[in-house]
């Protein structure tokens, strides 16, 4: 792994951490040398994108994370005409629908509209998961270049190979079909949904629906071509320059 890609792979990790990270725990999930770990904490300290945390021995992000969340509410490419797709989406449905990205390892929701049943699945702003499991993170590791992809599947099941076969295979089928499709990966219950947005040519997010499967079962076609067409109303908006 580059030093770049360590040091973007730390930051990653604190930023979706969800608490406090010690630099033991950093090295051994992301398979660093503690040396290392040290070491880049270090340059994202003088940086202030990482802080120490008031719990000893921990880090979590510093004062650069501010200006980050604040850029990229009022920046941000997918802007309030997409805000629109996603609740026309929603309310088609009846379901709930997000727009979910991908760092190097982890999905992220950047946006949300959820269902106005009572009985709804919903997925937090900011919230992360990893890339083998769930219709969002499976449909977005597809795109990823072949060498990335390849590299997070062994990472994923090392030394099994039927595994990394199961799983690679299920990634060229999402490719060919266009989209990805899951039950129960990431909640139990929980039929998800997701269609690649693009930017170019390339694969910069996903439109995610997420419906009770007991709701979705008998309508998973019509949810997946409104899912599709979301996507790509929102590929259009994004691309216009």
């Amino acid at each position: 792994m580059k030093s770049t890609d360590r040091l973007l792979n730390i930051l990653s990790y604190i930023a979706s951490c969800g608490r406090p990270a010690f630099p033991k725990n950093i090295a051994s999930e992301l398979n660093i040398p503690l040396s290392t770990v040290y070491r880049i904490l270090n340059i994202l300290m003088s940086w202030e994108f990482v802080a120490p945390s008031k719990l000893y021995g921990a880090y979590t992000l510093g004062a650069q994370s501010l200006k980050g969340q604040q850029l990229h509410q009022a920046y941000s490419i997918f802007g309030p005409e997409c805000d629109e797709v996603l609740r026309e989406l929603a309310e088609a449905t009846g379901e709930s629908a997000a727009i979910i990205a991908a760092d190097y390892t982890e999905t992220i929701c950047i946006k949300m509209v959820e269902s106005t049943q009572a009985l709804r699945c919903s997925f937090l702003t900011g919230r992360s998961n990893d890339l083998i499991s769930g219709a969002s993170g499976k449909t977005l590791l597809a795109h990823k270049p072949l060498d990335v992809r390849d590299g997070i599947v062994q990472r994923a099941f090392p030394n099994n190979a039927g595994k990394q076969k199961a799983l690679d295979q299920e990634l060229n089928q999402i490719i060919e079909q266009g989209y990805g499709i899951t039950v129960g990966e990431i909640d139990e219950g929980v039929l998800g949904i997701s269609a690649p947005i693009f930017r170019y040519q390339s694969v910069i997010a996903v439109v995610t629906l997420m419906a009770p499967y007991f709701r979705g079962k008998d309508h998973q076609q019509v949810l997946t071509a409104m899912t599709l067409k979301a996507a790509k109303s929102i590929t259009v908006l994004i691309n216009q320059d």
